[in-house]
């Protein structure tokens, strides 16, 4: 899969996480020139949103959060669209049809797509289905990949079955797990500090740890997504391990 040449569809695209943290990632890997040009970015949620009113609040929010400005900014932008869509319903999908064609053509990405869900994890069956439903998934026209981030499924047994449903849509080698908090520094490296330590490894046992307590700090509160955590609740994102078929 090259990182160019793609239209990246964000499901969710109204939401915290988009604005947050997808987009500017994105953004900065424009600016290492890791996007090219040939990419467009398509935002998709239920939300009645323009083209141009996406864009503004995406702008909004590379300001805030990275600082940026100035022509990159003005340039970047540019590569973002909107398409309102309700994700539950599968004629819904039917619009995606004519904006994917469009942004194909016009970034010349020759139907390579990425599909991103940041959506609540009970939508992360329903989206395949409908994709597959509108022949959005097969790969006779270009390439397609989908990211699902954790949590993914509620228990052992809702994974495997939503395994099961992203399968029937997608083959293997198209599907993404996301983890990310498998990925900060600190989570990494707790083994090597637990077994590479001749101070640690002696004492870090059930005979001499009498609790362990994790404080999750952060800056922001629930704020908005209310919904979201009475469905997955914030003990579940932080701590589960999530399920992956290899």
């Amino acid at each position: 899969m090259n990182a160019e040449n793609s239209c990246i569809v964000i499901f969710g695209a109204s939401g915290d996480l988009t604005f947050r943290k997808l987009i500017p990632a994105l953004y900065n890997l424009y600016k290492i020139g890791r996007l090219g040009e040939h990419f467009s970015v398509l935002g998709v949620s239920r939300s009645e949103l323009t083209d141009e009113s996406f864009r503004q609040k995406m702008r909004d929010a590379l300001v805030k959060f990275e600082k940026a400005s100035g022509e990159e900014l003005d340039k970047f932008c540019e590569h973002l669209y909107y398409q309102a869509v309700n994700t539950s319903d599968a004629v819904d999908y039917a619009k995606l049809l004519p904006r994917l064609d469009e942004l194909h053509d016009k970034y010349q990405t020759a139907g390579n797509t990425l599909y991103y869900l940041s959506t609540p994890p009970s939508l992360y069956g329903v989206i395949p289905e409908c994709l597959a439903a509108h022949g959005l998934t097969t790969e006779e026209f270009g390439w397609k990949r989908i990211i699902v981030e954790k949590p993914f499924g509620y228990d052992i047994e809702t994974a495997k079955k939503l395994d099961v449903q992203i399968h029937k849509c997608f083959e293997e080698h198209q599907i993404y797990r996301i983890d990310h908090y498998l990925g900060k520094e600190t989570v990494q490296n707790l083994l090597v500090l637990r077994f590479s330590n001749g101070l640690f490894e002696p004492l870090w046992n059930r005979n001499f740890i009498d609790y362990v307590e994790i404080t999750g700090a952060e800056s922001i509160g629930v704020e908005d997504r209310g919904g979201y955590y009475d469905g997955s609740g914030q003990c579940v994102i932080c701590s589960k391990t999530t399920y992956c078929k290899y």
